[in-house]
């Protein structure tokens, strides 16, 4: 009975200490990647990472249910071997993104060399008129390495991020953009996820905001990626003919400060990044507020979907969006 109660006992203990284990392993392994992205060369982390991908997707194929879930309404034609081919690839991608992020702090002039901007005066220009500019983008392509190459290489950016647990995970990946000259700007998004008063949540993410808006007052770039809502209170859009929740205050912040507003993808072209900027999107400050934003969150959306219909390979979201999808109505047609 004695030996029995006692095993009782540890097992919170052990517990605890699965937990604990289970929410560093993602920094460990990280941290093991960087090591070997520091020696190795480009080439051969790349296959390793693909290979890493794979291997993942085949042990835990529900994983990626929420991508798989997004590729099947963006490709409903595709049969599910071709859907799954779709997702294999996407998976492989994607996982050598991450490898971008190891590499980010040992090459940082490499990496910043394999970026091609094109139409750049399209981003230069409203800073050269003293504007500031929000890029908006979506999680597809070469996201990090473009967007840091850029700034290595040009300056002046920001990234609005998502704060990652464990902690010394989140650190090290800033770590590893400032290599490249480029600020992020933290948002406890599990926080305020999590926080039940509502005013509290808007404290939270309140800290963020004023942060892009010093940046944009101050001539500045801002990069922020409108095809996912991480805080959970985006505003339904017509996305791929379904309602999907947009966060569309990267909208509303780039009016409310007068900045300009300009697409930017970041396509893997092989081991380069071929980053086309999109002309500017203008906004009339007097009209509507809230029918404004939405008009041109639209027009950006409209600029994702050809890109994403292209790309489907590259657009990395492993949230479902269309969770209970809804046909979209608009005033157009559309």
């Amino acid at each position: 009975m004695t030996d029995m109660g006692a095993g009782q006992e540890t097992l919170p203990s052990q517990r605890a200490t699965a937990v604990a284990l289970s929410e560093r392993f993602p920094y460990v392994a990280f941290r093991a990647g960087d090591a070997l992205a520091g020696v190795l060369p480009n080439r051969i982390v790349d296959g390793i990472a693909a290979t890493t991908g794979s291997v993942i997707l085949r042990l835990r194929p529900a994983r990626f249910d929420g991508l798989r879930d997004n590729l099947r309404h963006v490709l409903p034609e595709l049969s599910d071997r071709e859907l799954e081919r779709v997702v294999r690839a996407n998976v492989r991608n994607l996982a050598r993104s991450w490898a971008d992020v190891l590499r980010m702090q040992h090459h940082p002039d490499f990496l910043a060399s394999r970026v091609f901007p094109v139409n750049v005066e399209n981003m230069t220009g409203p800073l050269e008129r003293g504007r500031g500019v929000v890029i908006v983008s979506l999680h597809l392509g070469r996201w990090e390495v473009g967007l840091a190459g850029w700034n290595h290489r040009f300056g002046r950016m920001s990234v609005l991020a998502e704060a990652v647990e464990p902690v010394e995970l989140f650190e090290h990946i800033v770590a590893a953009r400032g290599a490249m000259g480029v600020t992020v700007i933290p948002i406890d998004t599990a926080a305020i996820r999590r926080s039940d008063d509502s005013a509290e949540a808007r404290r939270l993410g309140a800290a963020a905001i004023r942060e892009v808006y010093r940046t944009l007052k101050a001539n500045g770039m801002v990069a922020m990626a409108m095809d996912r809502d991480l805080i959970g209170n985006g505003t339904p859009l017509p996305f791929f003919g379904a309602e999907a929740p947009i966060p569309i205050g990267v909208v509303e912040v780039a009016i409310r400060t007068g900045a300009a507003i300009v697409p930017v993808i970041l396509l893997r072209a092989g081991d380069s990044v071929v980053a086309p900027c999109w002309p500017e999107i203008t906004y009339d400050p007097h009209a509507d507020r809230d029918a404004e934003v939405k008009r041109v969150a639209g027009e950006v959306l409209r600029i994702f979907e050809g890109v994403i219909a292209e790309h489907p390979d590259q657009w990395h979201v492993l949230d479902p969006i269309w969770a209970a999808a809804q046909p979209a109505s608009s005033e157009d047609g559309r």
